[in-house]
């Protein structure tokens, strides 16, 4: 995927997701110790932003903190899959990027804070080249240093994740 590709992609996934937040019953409420949708939310919100902040550094401070790529990133295909077998396999998220467990933030407004962040997201990604994506390494909590590009896709992995997951949610 290209960077116009990327950006599509988080757009539309990231909308689809909270379009999907929006319109189920009972966002707030927990079943089987799962996560509500308003915590699935959040937790994508925490994301974007974590991965927002790491886009607006400057290139010398990524160098310098993490270091160079010494390999190309893998397809989508493939960073799909591994994505989708660590998940798979039970990994969990990190306290980092844990959300509230009393939240008592309207889906709504959980829904504008994470499109705000999207919106900064995008912003800091255009500062970005495609040769940079296969440059510089990204740090991640599960997969250790990826590249920008792995964490691009990545992201959106992650928030088609959690869009089945509230799905399934609804369905139970």
């Amino acid at each position: 995927m290209n960077k116009d590709e990327i950006i599509a992609s988080l757009n539309k996934i990231h909308s689809a997701f909270w379009e999907t937040a929006i319109q189920l019953p009972n966002p707030t409420i927990s079943i089987n110790g799962k996560w509500s949708v308003c915590q699935n939310v959040q937790h994508i919100t925490i994301a974007l932003l974590r991965v927002s902040n790491f886009l607006a550094l400057p290139k010398s401070s990524i160098k310098s903190d993490y270091g160079l790529s010494e390999r190309a990133s893998s397809s989508y295909e493939i960073s799909f899959k591994v994505f989708r077998n660590t998940l798979e396999n039970g990994i969990k998220t990190t306290e980092a990027f844990m959300p509230e467990t009393n939240l008592e933030t309207s889906i709504i407004e959980l829904v504008r804070q994470g499109k705000d962040t999207l919106d900064t997201f995008i912003s800091n990604l255009k500062n970005w080249s495609e040769e940079e994506f296969e440059m510089y390494n990204c740090p991640h909590p599960v997969f250790g240093k990826i590249t920008v590009r792995e964490i691009l896709y990545f992201t959106i992995y992650h928030a088609q994740h959690h869009n089945e997951t509230i799905n399934k949610m609804n369905e139970k």
